[in-house]
Formats: structure tokens, sequence, C-alpha cells
């Protein structure tokens, strides 16, 4: 218990919490598209990626061992409305997307096994009942197996992105143009659809109190994590040049075992499904594990309803963990199976974790202006520079989610009605329940106490006396 986490340890955390078989639609999705020069577009990304998470390394200084994270940061900085906002949509909504999104690769890959007899909805769905049913339990998947996992699924894409990048595969190789489309104009848009790539590196931070030099290794476990990634697709669309026409692949509705059986025949077939299968039982259930306990932490602030924090006989918050089951599985029993469908819910769920990126780096001004004299263990050099970089090059991709002009369209559409309702939420809860300031940010010392059950305990009993 007392064996602190070295670097490869917070590496292989956040390489595996970057790394799902839904990458490949987004991977396939953008090469398709202008061939090789969406490397272009996976360096820019990566790149604002990288900002977004030396702002967040900064707000972790500042505010270290906070079990919210971004949403104590925000409520200190940007207040209640904000906050909520942010990070309901960022993380409850979004996750809400992407995790049927994984669920339907895995789906599509067994209902092909299957010979189509069995449609993808019936796997994916009872994939997630099956995990449901776990977390309820209180029985998460132990840390050791989640780094097997992790680690097959890490060494799998490097070995297939690879032999594929090379040639090394026993498949024929396809003669086709390298390029596409070198016309700028075409490539950056594309930054959004490899924003995808890179979301949820900031989970390393909540492992920083269990860090050796946490100051050093918490920006550059996620930096480093971001760069890996990063590396696997750049090669990535280079395999898939050798081996799968750029039709071909756009078109797919599983590319990543088109591409596998196109290189390496059945055995790529066996091996994808085993990615498969590795990636939608982990994405899944890391995604009903933190969210279910961003949202009780939220709860714990007053951001949400309180029964948000009620726990079972086996401790697990069964409130949150049925409502986003629930919510899973009406997406994934809807049919979503295409392509098309799988971008819809990853770049909507792109644009809501695009905002909360923003929300750390308005932080970061805030913080260094609220707080000049506040100690830190990191600080972003260059201040502000990666900071409005970073806010100029998320909202550069808001902008152009999707090159599809209809997905566009639907995509700010849905966006614009949850926004609402959210926005809707968060006044009425925090003016008549909360009664307090809508957009001034709560005091550092308040937010780090909230923590503690203490705190509420006594908040109980004051009010009682109120009473």
């Amino acid at each position: 218990m007392n064996k602190k986490i070295g670097l490869f340890g917070a590496v292989s955390t956040g390489v595996g919490m970057l790394i799902a078989t839904s990458c490949f639609i987004s991977s396939a999705s953008g090469a398709s598209t202008v061939g090789t020069p969406f490397v272009i577009a996976i360096i820019i990304a990566c790149a604002a990626n990288i900002m977004a998470v030396l702002s967040i390394a900064e707000l972790n200084a500042i505010m270290p061992n906070l079990t919210g994270g971004i949403a104590q940061y925000t409520l200190a900085g940007l207040g209640p409305l904000i906050t909520i906002v942010t990070m309901v949509g960022g993380y409850l909504i979004s996750n809400v997307f992407a995790a049927p999104a994984e669920g339907a690769m895995f789906a599509n890959v067994m209902s092909e096994i299957a010979g189509g007899s069995v449609t993808p909805a019936v796997f994916s769905v009872s994939i997630t009942l099956i995990l449901i049913a776990v977390n309820l339990m209180g029985v998460n998947m132990s840390t050791l197996l989640q780094e097997i996992v992790a680690a097959f699924m890490v060494i799998s894409l490097i070995i297939l992105s690879f032999i594929g990048a090379f040639g090394l595969g026993s498949g024929e190789i396809v003669e086709q143009s390298a390029v596409i489309s070198s016309d700028l104009s075409d490539i950056l848009p594309l930054t959004a659809t490899a924003f995808w790539f890179f979301i949820g590196a900031e989970f390393i931070v909540p492992l920083a109190k269990d860090m050796k030099e946490p100051r050093k290794k918490v920006p550059l476990s996620m930096i480093l994590s971001l760069v890996i990634m990063c590396i696997i697709q750049i090669v990535m669309v280079f395999g898939f040049k050798n081996y799968t026409m750029w039709s071909d692949l756009g078109d797919a509705v599983s590319p990543h075992l088109l591409y596998a059986v196109a290189m390496l025949g059945k055995w790529g077939r066996y091996w994808m499904i085993a990615v498969a299968i590795f990636a939608a039982v982990s994405t899944q259930n890391s995604i009903i594990c933190s969210v279910s306990e961003i949202c009780c932490g939220m709860a714990k602030m007053d951001l949400l309803p309180s029964f948000f924090q009620k726990k079972n006989k086996h401790g697990a918050p069964y409130i949150v963990i049925l409502l986003l089951g629930i919510l899973t599985i009406i997406i994934e029993a809807s049919g979503i199976s295409t392509g098309k469908q799988v971008t819809f819910l990853t770049l909507t769920c792109s644009l809501f974790w695009m905002l909360s990126y923003i929300t750390s780096h308005v932080n970061v001004i805030i913080f260094r202006h609220k707080m000049k004299k506040v100690p830190r263990s990191y600080k972003t050099p260059l201040f502000p520079f990666f900071q409005i970089i970073g806010i100029i090059l998320q909202i550069y991709m808001m902008i152009n989610i999707s090159p599809d002009k209809t997905q566009k369209a639907n995509i700010y559409l849905l966006c614009m009605i949850l926004f609402a309702a959210l926005f809707i939420y968060a006044y009425f809860w925090v003016k008549y329940k909360l009664k307090i300031s809508l957009i001034k940010g709560i005091g550092v010392h308040q937010v780090m106490t909230m923590e503690s059950p203490l705190y509420h305990e006594l908040r109980k009993g004051l009010t009682k006396k109120t009473d």
C-alpha cells in the first residue's frame, strides 16, 4: 500500500485511458478524407491537448488531491453556473455518448463473427448490463487486471501499426496514392476528428498523491501519454495506406477489422476480436466507475442533488451507475452500428470535452491574477502563451467539429438543446437552491474544505438550528 507509483505506472494509466477501439473510426474517417496528410491534424490536436493538460497540472498544483478535479477548480475560478454546465456536459453527458460508441465497436465485431445473424445492439446492451451489475456490487476490475488490459491494447496497437506501416504483414500491399488532398483547408478542420485520440490524459491527476515526485511527473506523464498516442496514430495512418484502399476504409463499419484482416488474414481477425473485447470492457467499466465518482463529488459540493451521493450496501453510488447505464443502453438499443453514427457520438462528446478544456485554461488565467502569491509546485511555462493558443485551438476545433455540413448542423443542434437544458437547471439550482452568486468563484479554501465529511455534517447541523 505504501508503494509509490512511478513514471511508467502513470504513463501506462494515461495511455490506457486514451486508447479505445472507437479511435479507429476517427482515424479511418480522417485518413480516408485526405490520406496521409491527416498526420498534420493529429499533431495539431495532440499539441492542443498537451496545452490543456499543462493548465490542468497547474490547477492541481494549487488545489492538490481533490476527488472532483476540474469541477472543483472551476467552482473556485468561474463559479457554480459554469461549473455545472461544463462538468455535467463535459463528463456526464459526453461519457453517455462515449460509452455506447465503444460498445458499438465491440458489437460490430461480434456481429460480423456471428455472420450477421445477431444484431449488434444485442452484444452492446449485454456487455453494458454485465458491467452495470459488476459496478453495483462494488466489485471493480482490479488494478492488476486493468494494467494487463491496458498493456495488451497498447502493445497490440503498436505492433499492428508498425507491421502495417513497414509492410510486414502477410496480406497484399495495395497500390494507391498516399495523398488524397494536400490542401490545408481540407486537413486543418480534421483536427476535431483527431481530438478524440487524446481525450482523458487528465485522469492521471488523481494519482498525484501516490506518485513519486508528483510536481515533475504529473505533467510529464500526461505529456508522454499524449505523445505515445500521437505516434501510434500517425504510424497507423501509414499502415492504412499500405493495406486498405482509402475508399473502403471510409465506408467500413469496422475499419480496424478490415485493416487487421487485410494485413494478417484470419490471425488478424482473431487478434482484433481480442482487442475489441478488452477495449469494450476496459473503457465502459472505466467510464461507469469514474463518472459515478465525479457525480458523487459534485453532489458533495451541492452542484447536483444530494441523492447522487447515495450508496448501496456494497458502497457503490447506485443511482449514478443506473442512470449512466440506462442512458447508455437506450442509445445502444437504438441500433447504433455504422461508422457515421459512431463518429456523430464521438464528435458530440468531443465538443463538450473541448469546452471543459477551455475552462481549465481560463481558470489558470484567473488564478494567476487572483492568487499571484500562492505557492505552486508547478507553473505552466511562458504564461499566458499556452493558455491563449490552447483556447484558440479548442475554439477552432469546435467551429470545425465535422467536415460534413449536415453532421455538423446536427451536432450543434443537439449540443444547443443540451446546453440550454443545463443552463436552465444550473440557473434555478444555484439561484434558488444554493442561493449564491451564479458566476462568482467560491474561495479555494472553502472548496478544498468540502472534501471533508465533517464540513457537510456541520452544515446540516447549522441548517437544523436555523430552521
